[in-house]
């Protein structure tokens, strides 16, 4: 099994250094500052975007954030992955802050599940002949553990549940010494994909936030504070012809 999650961005490094401070210019791991000067002519189509979005069953509000947002999500992340006691690797949202454009929605338990794990618990830099690898922007991850999605299972090999939403299979890995990560990659989004050269759109991602996040989504747009609902973050460049 090899699964490629999305084509677009470059490989994500590790986290370095402490989170941005107050005032500065949030880049990503790429030295791009966060979201890109989007093209001037284009800015009319992100309300269209957003209805289109909004039509989407399961969607309950689609909305845009700014600049000063996404540099405080970004922070909030970077303190998510440095105080977890197994490091995190948000990609996704790496891959997110290059992006023109970022949109948080709101929805419900009607809203299509995802077609991949939105977590995995994993071995970086998967060896040749690895037989379950993740790859993610070009770079391999032997994966040692994943989300329960439904309909997963019964599993044909050994696992260990964490509690009833994750596995780990405890015979792939290479060895005790070698370390693992949860890595949470991109994930595809098919109904802007299917649309994309209509909106004039491209190298679309879609990234689950930390709780930390989806607590300041909720805060900031007063989305319900509720288990009933869940957010989810959703970035795209526009085309620049």
């Amino acid at each position: 099994m090899e699964e490629q999650v999305s084509p677009c961005g470059q490989p994500a490094a590790r986290a370095r250094g402490g989170p941005p401070q107050p005032g500065e210019r949030l880049r990503s791991d790429h030295g791009i500052a966060c979201g890109k000067p989007a093209p001037a002519v284009v800015s009319r189509n992100v309300q269209g975007i957003l209805d289109l979005l909004q039509g989407i069953p399961g969607v309950r509000r689609a909305v845009q954030l700014s600049d000063e947002q996404r540099r405080r999500m970004m922070q909030l992340e970077a303190r998510h992955e440095q105080a977890s006691a197994i490091p995190v690797r948000n990609l996704g949202l790496r891959l997110l802050a290059d992006r023109h454009t970022c949109i948080a929605l709101l929805k419900d338990s009607t809203f299509r599940p995802p077609r991949i794990p939105t977590v995995y618990l994993v071995e970086e830099d998967a060896p040749d002949g690895c037989a379950n690898v993740l790859t993610v922007a070009g770079r391999r991850y032997a994966v040692v553990g994943e989300e329960v999605l439904n309909g997963s299972g019964p599993y044909s090999e050994t696992t260990i549940p964490l509690e009833h939403s994750f596995v780990i299979f405890p015979e792939r890995r290479r060895g005790a010494d070698v370390p693992c990560v949860f890595l949470l990659p991109p994930i595809a989004f098919p109904e802007l994909e299917k649309e994309a050269a209509l909106l004039g759109i491209r190298d679309i991602v879609s990234i689950s936030p930390s709780l930390a996040t989806d607590g300041l989504l909720r805060d900031s747009f007063g989305f319900p504070l509720t288990n009933d609902l869940a957010t989810l973050l959703v970035g795209f460049n526009f085309d620049q012809g």
